[in-house]
C-alpha cells in the first residue's frame, strides 16, 4: 500500500472523528441530557462538561489534520484553499465557543444559581439563552463545516488511491 493512500485514509478518519465529536455530543447526548436529567442544572452542567472534552479533542484532532496535509502537501500531494479554509473556519469556530462563549456561559451559571429555580424573565436568564443560542450556532455552523470538509475529502480530486 502507498504511503499516500495511508495518509489519505488517515485523514478521512480524523475527519470523520471531528464529524463525529460535533454531531454526537451537539445532537443527541445533550437533548437526552436535557429531556431526561429531571434538573436544568445537571443537565447543563452535564453537557458543559461534555462539550468542553469534545471540544479539546476537536483541536487535537484539528492539530493532526494539519500536520498530515502539510505532510501530503511537501509529497506533492495538492490540499487546495477551500479545504483549508473550511478548516480553518471549523478551528476558528471551535476555539470561540471553547475560549469566549463557554466562559460567558459559565459566569452567568454562577451569576444565576440554579436554573431551576429562576424565572424565565429574569433578565440574567435571557441573557442566558440568547448566548446559549449564539453557542448552538457556532456549533451548528462547526458541524456543517466538518460534514463539508468529510464530503469534499482530504485531497484535490487525482490524489485517489485504488484498491
Amino acid at each position: 500500500m502507498r504511503v499516500e493512500c495511508i495518509r489519505i485514509g488517515s485523514v478521512r478518519l480524523t475527519l470523520a472523528l471531528m464529524l463525529g465529536l460535533l454531531v454526537v455530543p451537539g445532537f443527541v447526548v445533550a437533548p437526552v441530557l436535557f429531556d431526561k436529567a429531571g434538573s436544568l442544572s445537571l443537565a447543563g452542567a452535564l453537557a458543559g462538561e461534555i462539550f468542553h472534552i469534545a471540544n479539546l479533542g476537536l483541536m487535537l484532532l484539528s492539530a493532526a489534520v494539519i500536520v498530515f496535509w502539510l505532510r501530503m502537501r511537501s509529497a506533492g500531494m495538492q490540499i487546495g484553499r477551500l479545504r483549508w479554509g473550511f478548516l480553518a473556519l471549523l478551528v476558528l469556530l471551535i476555539v470561540t465557543n471553547e475560549y469566549t462563549i463557554s466562559p460567558i456561559l459559565a459566569e452567568l451559571k454562577v451569576q444565576i444559581g440554579s436554573m431551576d429555580v429562576v424565572a424565565a424573565e429574569h433578565p440574567l436568564r435571557k441573557q442566558f439563552g440568547m448566548w446559549h443560542g449564539v453557542s448552538a450556532t457556532v456549533h451548528l455552523i462547526a458541524a456543517i463545516a466538518a460534514a463539508a470538509l468529510v464530503a469534499l475529502g482530504p485531497t484535490k480530486p487525482g490524489a485517489a488511491c485504488s484498491s
